[in-house]
């Protein structure tokens, strides 16, 4: 009796060994090895399953044939195939694994080498990894972040914030956005946050990528001033032709015109009072048309940028000055006149400053237009300057502030270069984006 029930749960594990076998099979892509292993426990299923019956007397199969043998002899093959293929398997995991180490040591040395600060967030807002320059930027170790919200290395009233960004990153998968954060010491500094939601181990997290833009908001608050002091230093140049130019015409006019009232029997008189005063007028509308033509240039706006520039370029080139060449391509399509001005005053703000500064023999321009970017590319062989200390500067180097804040009116990107003789300037406009066309049009 012991012996059918120790041969009977035998049979039962066998089968039951068969089944967890086969449901590796279905998740697993070696499946081979686990074909094998599962015949192997088929067979032995087998064997139990006829020596139950040897013993009820049903059948001899186990004692009479050698078939037990046969089968033995079977399941140890298929057995030793199996664990073969298994053994082949876990080599391979065994590589895969430490491929796996190698790419987190990678992963791990680009994570912490990285100059942006760099945080994992939970869905809620938790902070569950952060990088080295990250720890630094806010003065903490690594365990002192973990697990503290998002929030909690805010600053001041942009706390309340943080879960309308979060859920603006679930919503759309995506946002970017400028913010501050503060350190454990109470720093505040501003940062350009790019955050996704992606998904690690098949569970949601957040990655931000945080740099810091300090630099770029001290340098737009200066853009910001130069753009001010730029509109005054223009309205009193205008005020100062007005006052001293048209100014005294309109008073000299007005002048003529009461004593014309006081001559009443000297007609000869009266045709010379009113000759002059003629010829006062002629030169008060000069005077205006010169006012007006230094805010906007008429030949710009009769015959376009490219006209324009070549004119103001032929004008100086005659002074012997210095040679200036010009080259222009794609201008086959018309853009929008307001563009037209700041392109054109940025360029001979560029040549005056040569002019002024450089002391340079040739200067070398390049305007290309395609069919929505315009590119600007300024070389001279002058003396060169630094930029950082003319953005500084309040006196010599004035037009490079004015040239910097007219291109971000423009939103474009404007890149200096000091080439040892000389200058490279290089600015690239988008000419028919919507947030651009908003700006030139005002």
């Amino acid at each position: 009796m012991l012996i059918t029930i120790i041969i009977a749960v035998s049979m039962l594990l066998r089968l039951t060994t068969f089944a967890v076998v086969m449901n590796y099979y279905k998740v697993s892509r070696h499946r081979s090895a686990w074909l094998l292993i599962a015949a192997a426990m088929v067979l032995l299923a087998l064997e139990s399953l006829f020596q139950l019956l040897s013993i009820a007397g049903i059948s001899s199969l186990t004692t009479r044939t050698f078939l037990p043998h046969a089968a033995g002899l079977a399941v140890s093959m298929l057995m030793l195939a199996g664990t073969a293929l298994i053994r082949t398997i876990l080599k391979r995991l065994a590589i895969v694994e430490r491929n796996k180490e190698n790419i987190e040591q990678r992963f791990q040395m680009l994570f912490n080498t990285s100059s942006d600060q760099l945080f994992v967030l939970s869905p809620e807002g938790m902070i569950v990894e952060v990088n080295q320059s990250a720890c630094e930027r806010l003065e903490s170790n690594r365990n002192e972040l973990l697990n503290k919200h998002f929030a909690d290395i805010k600053s001041g009233p942009l706390v309340d914030g943080v879960m309308d960004h979060i859920n603006t990153i679930r919503n759309y998968g995506v946002h970017i956005f400028e913010t501050e954060l503060k350190s454990s010491k109470g720093k505040v500094f501003p940062i350009e946050i790019n955050c996704r939601q992606i998904e690690i181990d098949d569970q949601p997290f957040i990655s931000c990528v945080a740099r810091n833009i300090t630099g770029r908001k001290e340098l737009d608050k200066k853009v910001r001033i130069a753009i001010i002091e730029t509109e005054e230093t223009e309205r009193r140049r205008f005020a100062k032709e007005i006052h001293d130019g048209l100014g005294p015409l309109l008073s000299t006019i007005k002048l003529y015109v009461n004593e014309l009232e006081t001559l009443e029997n000297e007609p000869h008189e009266k045709e010379d009072f009113i000759a002059y005063i003629n010829q006062l007028i002629d030169e008060a509308v000069d005077s205006a048309r010169n006012i007006a033509n230094n805010i906007t240039p008429k030949i710009l706006s009769d015959y376009g940028l490219k006209r324009a520039i070549e004119t103001f370029c032929e004008a100086i080139n005659a002074t012997s000055l210095l040679k200036i060449s010009a080259r222009f391509q794609g201008f086959d399509r018309k853009i929008a006149s307001t563009l037209e001005l700041i392109l054109y005053r940025i360029i001979t703000e560029l040549i005056n400053n040569t002019i002024k500064h450089a002391n340079a023999a040739t200067i070398e321009i390049d305007l290309q237009q395609s069919e929505n970017k315009l590119t600007l590319v300024y070389k001279d062989d002058g003396a060169g300057f630094d930029l950082e200390q003319a953005i500084e500067k309040d006196d010599n180097h004035m037009g490079v502030k004015n040239i910097i804040s007219r291109v971000r009116s423009l939103n474009g990107v404007f890149n200096f270069k000091n080439t040892n003789p000389g200058i490279l300037i290089h600015i690239s406009v988008v000419t028919q984006s919507g947030e651009n066309m908003k700006a030139i049009n005002g």
